[in-house]
């Protein structure tokens, strides 16, 4: 017999909201305060993006331009991440990439995801889990011609649906409690939700948009077959029974529910068969909630009529995304969690280090493909995140992961003890502004549980990663930036992208200096440090 939290016994009421989809050359996203009711009676506080709660679904094209302008009118700074988009590193909506209050950033890309449900969330270092929780974020769905071939569902809203699933904690006035485990499971925003689905192939999108929450979502008695990891379609579908689904990760799934008329399906997260490592367990040392360690119903699916034109079948084969091999791999890097503590407290470390806005902690060559080692030894599961790219996961602790997890993917869970190894290219550059890589638990990412990096162009001539750590403060620079380096300094030279020189400045020997950049042009420039025997160079953005 299932058993269910006590604060979820209640037969699902509500109808699902969804999101409108918007099909433009050019979007608005405006960023403000709000208030809505997700209970009878009970007023909450909260911000969205053109919304009440949440935001639209956006529907891009590959090949296309996409223009969003995204304007702020908070009181705190924002800044906007299209999650899991290949994206140049100035448009990535990083934490260096701040919309003050009152302005207005517009970001514009040429569209090179495949087809997939990717997202969009602020990203500003700090108050990321604040803002999120409080509403902030949408989904992004990719289409392109290789995936308009396929016989899947895509009618939006009819037969393709958008499952954003996030816990919340209310407090007695209505407001949301900022904690990282909440009682209440909304689903687009809707409580107690129910989903009318056709007698057909219906596809699910599904985003957890959770703080820390992870979830075994599964469905008694139905087959779900996964089509998609996060960044692009499966080779063919895996159907399982259970599906994990850690924060910030999307997946999407075919239900088939042909000859179903009439009955009633209920989508349950299976928390009590979490481990005791994962966030979501009956672990005593997670933040109380009524929903750790125990299943508890997420969505109601009752079934109606089929549609004049119903997709009947599973297909028995989808579409193969070119990755890396690992034979391509000119690097191989190993990054280690360290750290004890809690969802929402205590420290973890990647490599012995925490975020440093001010610090570039790798560099990687336009084009080239690197191996990953994610090795987890704190005390808890991490899902870690990559801006910038897809990865493909080679293997979980030397074997081969499951045949659902087998797509491109920019988000990975790495449990306790747990080596996971991914393969990526980075095909797209900084252009100043470095890429994260971090916990997607919002607890962590915002507690410093964050590196950066940057991609390099070779053909701008600099090919080696420099040997030292370079800090230049402030990066993009303006009128002057400091430099901090590991070896004395008596020579600084600044080049412009084409290899002229704008400045040459003899030094002291010191390891560390300021150089003024007045009457150097805005762009893309080239530092050199000398001295030591040993000459650095690296890449500066001048605004």
């Amino acid at each position: 017999m299932l058993l269910v939290a006590a604060s979820s016994i209640c037969a699902a009421q509500n109808p699902l909201a969804i999101p409108p989809a918007l099909d433009l050359d050019t979007f608005d996203l405006v960023v403000d305060e709000h208030t809505h009711e997700f209970y009878p009676g009970l007023v909450t506080n909260t911000y969205g993006a053109s919304a009440e709660y949440l935001g639209p679904t956006l529907i891009l094209h590959r090949g296309d331009t996409t223009r969003i302008r995204v304007h702020n009118q908070l009181d705190q700074i924002t800044s906007m991440h299209w999650h899991g988009m290949h994206v140049p590193g100035d448009m990535d909506g990083g934490p260096q990439r701040i919309i003050d209050p009152g302005d207005t950033w517009m970001a514009e890309y040429l569209v090179k995801n495949p087809a997939a449900t990717y997202w969009y969330h602020p990203h500003p270092h700090q108050l990321t889990a604040e803002q999120a929780n409080f509403g902030v974020a949408g989904l992004i769905i990719v289409r392109d011609d290789d995936e308009a071939q396929l016989p899947l569902p895509r009618t939006y809203g009819v037969d393709d649906f958008p499952v954003v699933i996030q816990d919340r904690k209310f407090e007695a006035n209505g407001d949301f409690a900022f904690y990282p485990f909440g009682d209440s499971v909304l689903v687009n925003g809707t409580p107690d939700a129910f989903l009318e689905c056709p007698a057909q192939v219906v596809r699910l999108r599904l985003l957890n948009g959770s703080n820390a929450r992870i979830y075994a979502l599964g469905i008694d008695g139905q087959s779900m077959h996964v089509i998609t990891n996060d960044g692009g379609l499966l080779p063919e579908p895996a159907a399982v029974d259970r599906l994990w689904l850690s924060n910030g990760e999307r997946t999407e799934v075919l239900l088939d529910l042909t000859g179903m008329e009439g009955d009633s399906l209920l989508l349950v997260s299976h928390g009590e068969e979490l481990p005791s490592t994962v966030p979501g367990s009956s672990n005593l040392v997670w933040e109380s909630s009524s929903l750790n360690g125990v299943a508890f119903p997420v969505l109601r699916i009752r079934v109606v009529a089929p549609t004049a034109e119903a997709v009947t079948g599973i297909p028995a084969t989808l579409l193969d995304i070119p990755m890396p091999v690992e034979a391509e791999s000119i690097r191989t890097r190993t990054k280690t969690i360290t750290g004890m503590g809690m969802v929402g407290m205590g420290m973890f470390m990647i490599n012995g280090l925490m975020f440093d806005m001010d610090v570039v902690n790798d560099t990687m060559q336009l084009g080239t493909v690197e191996v990953w080692n994610i090795v987890n030894n704190s005390n808890m599961a991490h899902p870690m995140h990559i801006h910038g790219v897809s990865f493909t996961v080679l293997e979980r602790n030397g074997q081969a992961p499951p045949a659902w997890e087998q797509g491109p993917k920019d988000v990975v869970l790495v449990d306790r003890f747990e080596t996971v190894k991914l393969i990526t290219r980075y095909g797209e550059p900084s252009n100043g502004y470095p890429y994260m890589y971090h916990c997607h638990n919002l607890m962590h990412e915002d507690n410093m549980m964050m590196l950066q990096y940057i991609v390099l162009d070779p053909s701008m001539g600099i090919i080696a990663e420099p040997e030292e750590p370079v800090i230049l403060f402030p990066s993009p620079a303006i009128g002057s930036v400091r430099y901090d380096i590991g070896h004395g300094v008596d020579r600084v030279v600044v080049r412009d992208a084409r290899g002229r020189t704008l400045l040459e400045s003899p030094r002291t020997g010191t390891t560390s200096g300021v150089i003024e950049l007045d009457g150097i042009p805005a762009g893309m420039l080239v530092v050199e440090l000398s001295g030591d025997g040993r000459s650095t160079r690296t890449r500066l953005m001048k605004q």
